[in-house]
């Protein structure tokens, strides 16, 4: 059967825009907890009915996944491309402190941050993503200060796995400040503060 041919049927034509779709669901959740959002409110804010949203997603589960994706495609890729960027330390921690404190995208928080601090209320297809997202974080910050160690601009001996669960958790602590209200400037002091450990002489 073609995608075409319910159009043919009784009552209103299928003309669910999933993009769209996956815009306000991305959205929603990123601007309240992700589990208070109902596929209810989604699909009145995206005008669109349920049936047509769970022909197109799946489940809630599959939406939240989808809308999870869409992030990591057009938000989480910046931390990525800072960390893979090739820049020495200071540079680096510069850009990072940057996004966490300045990026205007960050004034709600981070919807990634968000769906890992209440995973236990997620999918198990979303829960899952979460943990991959988080896994493969972990592994790009670990290889940056790797590299800088073995550049000599990290001190030797010091476990940049360890660094790098610090790294992070320092990251999502500033973001989690942004959306409670925090004045972004004493953010970036603290941050700044919080990361001189690794540039100490």
């Amino acid at each position: 059967m073609s995608n075409d041919e319910p159009k043919l049927a009784r009552g209103r034509p299928r003309t669910m825009n999933a993009e769209k779709v996956l815009d306000v669901a991305m959205t929603a959740y990123w601007q309240s907890d992700p589990a208070d959002v109902s596929v209810n409110a989604i699909c009145q804010m995206a005008g669109i009915s349920k049936p047509s949203l769970y022909r197109e997603f799946g489940s809630e589960d599959g939406l939240s996944r989808a809308a999870l994706d869409r992030y990591a495609e057009r938000v989480l890729s910046a931390v990525f491309a800072i960390l893979h960027s090739g820049k020495g330390l200071h540079d680096t921690l510069a850009a990072l402190t940057d996004f966490a404190a300045a990026d205007p995208r960050m004034e709600t928080g981070c919807l990634f941050y968000k769906m890992r601090a209440g995973k236990h209320r997620l999918g198990p297809t979303t829960r899952a993503r979460v943990e991959e997202i988080d896994a493969t974080a972990q592994a790009a910050y670990a290889a940056f200060l790797q590299s800088r160690c073995d550049a000599g601009d990290w001190p030797d001996g010091l476990s940049a796995e360890a660094g790098a669960k610090y790294l992070g958790e320092q990251i999502a602590l500033a973001i989690t400040q942004r959306a409670s209200g925090e004045d972004p400037e004493r953010i970036r002091e603290m941050l700044n503060l919080a990361l001189s450990v690794f540039i100490r002489p």
